[in-house]
């Protein structure tokens, strides 16, 4: 019942965005799409449908947008040579269901993508603490991330050590949780890790002459800077992403790849600013 409310919503959101999108719409621009997991049966937002990604990853072929890597997309933001619809595809918390369902499909489509993981986690093979007992939560293991890795076409990213929200540190702890996870990454991949995503997108600026001393981007979610041409450092370290969510299904996929949902993103930054 909930997933059925939350789509009406946006379904009733989208006159808005449409409207705004006619006067701010960018039409050269990188959009930084989040997912977190691809799987059945999976009692989250968070989680889309295998059949579903597929579609998205067939539209964005058939919509002639340009997936590419982030380091790609890096070298963009600092020549400011944004010429095209380009899209980078992004994967949180390095869930096993990324390598068994959504790892294939981008595989077939040749798509890039990067997935941020969180070392202690990786290592343990624990369970994330909000994920629910009694279901397959499993995370990926180290193993097969230096086999993604080195494929060529997926990108490894930190998202700090312990998955602990960035406001909730003092600024040692925040530098361990920032140092650690590149450093424990950077000795089983053997290549450098150069790109962040902060815990649950919460910025902190308790981070800031940090996060650039080890990485060369960070991505927030809706609260983020847009990619349109050349970014400052500081800005690089603030991008925004765009949610993939269960409910989007279809259509309000391409809503969220054309910003029609941006009413939608206000309200959510408006909640959480509240809180």
């Amino acid at each position: 019942m909930i997933f059925y409310v939350k789509r009406l919503i946006k379904y009733l959101l989208l006159p808005f965005g449409i409207v705004h999108s006619l006067f701010f719409r960018e039409d050269f621009s990188i959009t930084i799409l989040m997912y977190h997991r691809v799987g059945e049966g999976i009692p989250m937002e968070l989680a889309v449908r295998p059949k579903d990604f597929l579609w998205h990853m067939d539209y964005l072929k058939k919509g002639r947008y340009k997936v590419i890597s982030m380091d790609d997309a890096y070298n963009m933001m600092v020549d400011g040579q944004i010429d095209d619809r380009y899209v980078v595809i992004s994967f949180d918390d390095g869930y096993l269901d990324f390598y068994e369902n959504a790892y294939p499909i981008l595989k077939r489509y040749s798509y890039p993508s990067i997935v941020y993981v969180v070392p202690a986690y990786i290592q343990s093979g624990e369970p994330f603490w909000w994920d629910r007992e009694g279901e397959d939560n499993s995370l990926i293991d180290m193993e097969t991330l230096v086999k993604l890795s080195a494929d060529g076409l997926v990108t490894v990213g930190s998202h700090t050590m312990n998955h602990i929200d960035m406001d909730m540190l003092n600024r040692e702890l925040l530098e361990y949780e920032l140092k650690e996870s590149k450093k424990i990454l950077e000795e089983h991949l053997g290549k450098e890790v150069r790109h962040f995503a902060y815990p649950r997108g919460i910025y902190s600026n308790k981070g800031e002459g940090l996060i650039d001393k080890y990485y060369s981007t960070g991505v927030l979610i809706s609260n983020g800077v847009n990619i349109t041409g050349r970014l400052s450092i500081d800005d690089r370290l603030k991008l925004k992403r765009v949610p993939v969510l269960k409910s989007d299904g279809k259509f309000l996929f391409v809503a969220r790849l054309k910003g029609w949902l941006v009413l939608e993103e206000w309200l959510r930054h408006l909640i959480r600013w509240a809180l």
